[in-house]
């Protein structure tokens, strides 16, 4: 049903984030690897996309035409137009290629066509009052999603500072370590732009009131803090931690000490 076509259209919005996440941290000179991976992903994208819009007509009406140039859609430059730039620690290192060169073919830049893109205006001409409820739910959920994997990851990364980097004997240890770290890094970077993609798209939404309880996601709140890895810690009592540590996320502060910490 309606749920079910939307839902795909979340899926098909993550997967374009973390491609262009991607793209974006290919080095100056990527190699033909790199490359021939990029391409399969933008065809499996494609082709994603061709069959969610195949499906378009059969819940935004008969009569609409998703394919016309003159079909209303709010449309962004890019994926990072309308959040914060979540930067890997080696991505001043490694300058990417232009991915917004109109030459190169980008399904990770196809504007998808949602109630949230369309407007509610639109939405309201095309009778698509329920669509729009049925996004707010689905966003909803991915916002949660993506939040508790961000809080998951930062609780791995403070772990990780804890009890491996600051205890390495070796630069090879030491190096270990902090590629683990690399790695959760770029994927509490990627959640919180898909979050912060799912608050830009509630934004666009009428009739709810999900801006109050979830706000907005900054460089600084990504920080991972020693109270997560040992909230019993000594002086640890006065660490402030962002809002989104005291957030009940489909149920996960109880019972959970990182939780706790927050009341």
């Amino acid at each position: 049903g309606a749920a079910t076509w939307l839902a795909t259209s979340l899926t098909i919005e993550e997967s374009q984030i973390s491609l262009s996440r991607d793209v974006k941290r290919l080095q100056t000179h990527p190699t033909d690897t790199q490359l021939l991976k990029v391409a399969r992903c933008r065809d499996k994208l494609h082709t994603q996309i061709t069959r969610f819009l195949e499906m378009a007509p059969t819940y935004l009406g008969g009569d609409v035409d998703v394919n016309d140039p003159d079909f209303p859609v709010i449309v962004c430059n890019s994926l990072d137009d309308n959040y914060e730039d979540y930067s890997d620690f080696d991505e001043d290192q490694n300058p990417g290629p232009d991915i917004h060169d109109a030459s190169i073919f980008q399904p990770e830049l196809t504007v998808i066509p949602l109630p949230s893109n369309i407007g509610e205006v639109r939405c309201r001409e095309l009778g698509l009052t329920n669509l729009m409820k049925e996004e707010i739910a689905l966003q909803e959920g991915q916002a949660n999603d993506a939040l508790h994997a961000i809080r998951v990851h930062l609780g791995d990364k403070a772990v990780i500072f804890h009890n491996t980097v600051q205890s390495a004997k070796s630069q090879a240890s030491s190096t270990r370590a902090w590629t683990r770290v690399r790695s959760v890094e770029t994927a509490v970077n990627l959640n919180a732009s898909i979050y912060s993609k799912c608050w830009s798209q509630l934004a666009k939404l009428p009739d709810h009131d999900l801006l109050t309880k979830y706000l907005p996601v900054k460089k600084e709140d990504l920080k991972a803090s020693s109270v997560v890895a040992d909230p019993n810690a000594r002086g640890q009592r006065d660490t402030t931690l962002s809002w989104f540590w005291s957030l009940d996320v489909q149920g996960d502060t109880s019972g959970n000490d990182w939780m706790t910490e927050c009341e």
